[in-house]
């Protein structure tokens, strides 16, 4: 007597539960990914060999030098901006409003003449932008002292960075080390990226 084949059955698997999973996490991981810092202006940083990558997990305080030779400051310390807002606000008495205060924190960067603060301040951060041509430095006039004088006495383990383009001014370079050494801050990291291998 011949065998019975018996009829084949597909296997279903629910996947509701997988896929539910799957978004979960993916939403998970969109609300507590931190985004990119903006940047005041766009800079390609000289080449090095170094492997030590910028740890930014403390709090950092980044200088940078545009092409132009004009510097910004940034930070991601909300506290450290709060203060530094203040108490430069104070120095030159300058009222700052709620609106001024949310106008400059919702803006990372700091990249103008405190002759200008009140007009920034005013501003929307993103008309702001525009009007930033960088923080003085010069001899006469060194208002990036008091910008990071402030920092780090809001947060004095803020660790200090310096990124400046490859096609900057070296003077602008030394002015900035220079103001960081008379602050007595001598332990900051320079930003560099990776050096092309020839193949």
């Amino acid at each position: 007597m011949p065998k019975v084949k018996a009829k084949r059955q597909s296997v279903s698997l629910d996947m509701t539960a997988m896929c539910d999973v799957a978004f979960l996490l993916l939403t998970f991981f969109m609300l507590t990914a931190k985004f990119r810092p903006e940047e005041a202006v766009t800079i390609t940083p000289p080449s090095s060999i170094s492997e030590k990558p910028l740890n930014i997990k403390d709090g950092m305080l980044m200088v940078s030098v545009s092409p132009e030779g004009g510097v910004y400051l940034a930070t991601d310390d909300q506290q450290a901006r709060e203060f530094m807002l203040e108490r430069m606000a104070n120095r030159y008495g300058i009222a700052v409003t709620a609106e001024m205060k949310k106008n400059f924190m919702a803006s990372e960067i700091v990249g103008y003449p405190l002759g200008a603060m009140r007009q920034v301040l005013n501003m929307k951060p993103a008309d702001a932008k525009k009007l930033s041509k960088g923080i003085p430095i010069d001899s006469t006039n060194n208002e990036l002292s008091y910008w990071v004088g402030y920092a780090k006495l809001s947060n004095p383990e803020l660790k200090v960075a310096v990124k400046g383009d490859k096609e900057s001014n070296y003077k602008v370079f030394a002015d900035i080390i220079g103001t960081l050494q008379a602050q007595n801050i001598n332990i900051f990291q320079l930003v560099t990226g990776p050096e092309n291998k020839p193949k």
